[in-house]
């Protein structure tokens, strides 16, 4: 019984093939349904109102983050400033692989993690198409989907520590540790569809883009610098890129066209956005008020949201005057994705309130640490799938990780980083995703035979060597969490 109203939104998604919003919503109303019928998942009169206040913060959380967002990528959009970033990408004076590792490492995972929502795609499929085939290039813009626990300026991350009652910086950090591997792996792997003539030194190279991209994530969120740590360790990887190009040229006298340092507008429209970011948390440290609002474990704090340097920067490029369709345009956009979200947050708060998941967990906690290594990576990449959606997926399993963890110092925090990890990772093979990078290809997969069917194919291929990846670091952590 504890586990029904998983099962149902499994199969309402998977078989039914039912919208995730939906699908949340019937989750979460056969989950009250239980507590009311069932005495053994009753809450308490006095945890309904905690319960029901921290999931309305948890989603003004999200939505803070997510209609400035969007309305950002909107005015981007109609100022041409993504048009610009791809004209300077298709302009690199790159070797093709090395360019797409460029994109896949450094450029899609800074616009991702600024705008969040697949918006990195409206840059990432023309670029990749003017570079490969339709059926390579879509797969490669796929596999650019990968900063997703950083996207949306970290909003996944967020808000699994907010579940979890973790601090955010500790919460990214392991997150870092647990994506470690994912990141050098899908570089590698999309550098390799263009099938270059050296096979094993573009896998190293690309690795390496990768593997900036993950140190720079580690140590970004080490010093606490969590919600643009995304757009900063892109911005890195693709300075070191065009560092390593710049010597490149000098040492071969190559003077091919074409300009190393990013459009000015490009420069201008992400600045504005970590300028804000910069100036709320002077604001912050020198004793503004966070202008918080509590409610049982969980807070919101405006000050403290990336919401406001987001909107700020799309008033400043429109000189402060609102553009009314960008916004209702946002509104249509976010509609569906955050009432899913509210939909698994209000399911994961009534399970994790009423007892349904310590059922599960007491359930589980006599298997061998081993099992329950294994199976943790398999969960969070399960609500990845279904829900479409890192933010979603916390929302939906993130309590039952915790639960989960073997005893250990810290695992609980662990589990939680490989949920984040696990749910984010596996976002590019859901169909909401692969039918928006469909969308934004148009009639070139149309005329290739570039379907949904194989596009989930080949996601599914690349979700299991994320897996391997993520189950190992998994088994180690529980190794040296339990010999701790």
């Amino acid at each position: 019984m504890a586990v029904s109203p998983l099962v149902v939104v499994l199969g309402m998604i998977t078989g039914l093939r039912r919208a995730a919003h939906w699908a949340a919503v019937v989750g979460a109303v056969l989950a009250a349904l239980l507590i009311w019928w069932l005495p053994d998942f009753a809450l308490p009169g006095d945890a309904a109102a905690g319960t029901a206040g921290g999931a309305g913060l948890l989603v003004l959380n999200a939505a803070a983050v997510m209609l400035p967002g969007v309305y950002l990528s909107q005015v981007l959009t109609r100022r041409a400033v993504h048009q610009s970033l791809q004209e300077w990408v298709r302009g690199l004076p790159l070797p093709v692989p090395a360019t797409i590792a460029l994109v896949v490492a450094g450029i899609a995972p800074t616009v991702e993690a600024l705008t969040g929502f697949g918006v990195s795609l409206l840059v990432t499929v023309p670029v990749l198409l003017a570079l490969a085939p339709p059926a390579t290039a879509l797969r490669q813009a796929m596999l650019g989907m990968n900063i997703m626990p950083w996207g949306t300026l970290g909003l996944a991350t967020v808000i699994g520590a907010a579940l979890t009652g973790t601090a955010t910086a500790e919460l990214g950090t392991r997150t870092a540790v647990t994506s470690a591997l994912v990141f050098p792996l899908v570089t590698a792997w999309a550098a390799l569809l263009a099938r270059p003539r050296r096979p094993v030194r573009t896998a190293v190279v690309a690795a390496g883009a990768g593997g900036v991209l993950a140190l720079g994530l580690l140590a970004l969120n080490y010093v606490g610098t969590v919600q643009p740590a995304g757009v900063l360790a892109g911005l890195l990887t693709t300075a070191a890129g065009l560092a390593l190009c710049a010597a490149r040229r000098k040492r071969t006298g190559d003077n091919a066209s074409g300009r190393l340092l990013p459009p000015r507008a490009v420069l201008s429209a992400y600045g504005l956005v970590l300028g804000g970011i910069a100036l709320t948390r002077l604001a912050r440290a020198a004793g503004a008020p966070a202008l918080a609002l509590h409610a049982g474990d969980v807070s919101f704090a405006l000050l403290s949201s990336p919401g406001l340097p987001l909107l700020a920067a799309a008033l400043i490029l429109d000189r402060g005057r609102p553009h009314r369709q960008d916004a209702r345009t946002a509104l249509t956009r976010v509609g569906r994705p955050l009432l899913a979200l509210t939909g698994f947050v209000a399911l994961g708060r009534l399970m994790a309130d009423s007892g349904m998941i310590g059922e599960l967990g007491t359930a589980v906690a006599g298997a061998p640490p081993l099992v329950i290594a294994l199976a943790a990576p398999a969960l969070g990449m399960l609500s990845g799938f279904l829900t479409g959606s890192n933010v979603g997926g916390n929302a939906l399993m993130m309590p039952l990780q915790e639960r989960l963890a073997p005893d250990g110092a810290g695992l609980d925090t662990w589990f939680a980083a490989l949920q984040n990890s696990a749910a984010g990772h596996t976002v590019f093979t859901s169909l909401p995703m692969i039918m928006l990078i469909l969308a934004v290809a148009g009639d070139r997969a149309k005329s290739a035979g570039v379907t949904e069917r194989g596009l989930l194919r080949f996601g599914l291929r690349v979700a299991a060597a994320v897996y391997a990846a993520l189950a190992a670091t998994a088994v180690v952590v529980v190794a040296v969490g339990g010999a701790g």
